[in-house]
C-alpha cells in the first residue's frame, strides 16, 4: 500500500509490503525492514526498524498525527492514494473567479448529496459523498461560493472525472 506522509513542509512516499519473512518500507526509494507493536492504550508503539529499538508515542489530531520519537515532537500528515488523488483533482479545479465544476475524482457511487441548487457553501464544505472501493469519500467544496448546478442523485454510478455539482462565484 503507497501512502504520502508529510512531516512539518517535507513529503515523503512510503511503501509498504509484506513478504514472507518481513514487512517492509520503502521510502523514497530506499528499503528497511520494520515491525511495529502497540505497548499500551493504543498510543505507545514499539517500533523496530533494521533491528533499531524506537519507542514512539502517536496522537490523532484534527491536522493529522503527532508523534514523538526520541523526545522530539512531528506533525504529520498521510494521505493513501486515493486521498492524494482527491486532494489534488480539488486543488486543481480551484479557482476564486466563474463557474467551476467539481468533478469525481474516481469511478463510483453516489451515496449522498447535500448540495442543493442556489444553496451557498463555504470552502471545505461537504457536497456528495461517494462510494468507491469499499470507503466512502466526502466531496468538499473546493472554495467558497454558489451551487448552480447538481448533475448526480443518490443511487448514480459515475466514471472518474463524471461531472458532480457546478459551483459559481459566491
Amino acid at each position: 500500500m503507497k501512502y504520502y506522509v508529510t512531516i512539518e513542509d517535507r513529503t515523503v512516499e512510503i511503501v509498504l509490503s509484506d513478504t514472507p519473512v518481513e514487512r517492509v518500507a520503502t521510502i523514497d526509494g530506499v528499503e528497511y525492514t520494520f515491525d511495529l507493536a502497540a505497548v499500551s492504550g493504543g498510543a505507545f508503539f514499539s517500533l523496530m526498524v533494521n533491528n533499531a529499538s524506537h519507542e514512539i508515542m502517536v496522537e490523532d489530531t484534527e491536522a493529522g498525527m503527532e508523534i514523538i520519537v526520541g523526545g522530539q515532537l512531528f506533525h504529520i500528515a498521510v494521505q493513501d492514494e486515493w486521498e492524494r488523488r482527491l486532494a489534488t483533482i480539488q486543488r486543481r479545479n480551484t479557482t476564486d473567479t466563474g463557474e467551476i465544476v467539481v468533478r469525481a475524482p474516481m469511478p463510483g457511487a453516489v451515496i449522498a448529496v447535500t448540495a442543493t441548487i442556489q444553496a451557498r457553501v463555504a470552502r471545505g464544505e461537504g457536497l456528495v459523498i461517494l462510494s468507491a472501493m469499499k470507503m466512502e469519500n466526502d466531496i468538499r467544496a473546493p472554495r467558497d461560493g454558489v451551487i448552480t448546478v447538481v448533475h448526480v442523485s443518490p443511487g448514480d454510478k459515475v466514471e472518474h472525472g463524471a461531472p458532480l455539482v457546478t459551483l459559481g462565484p459566491a
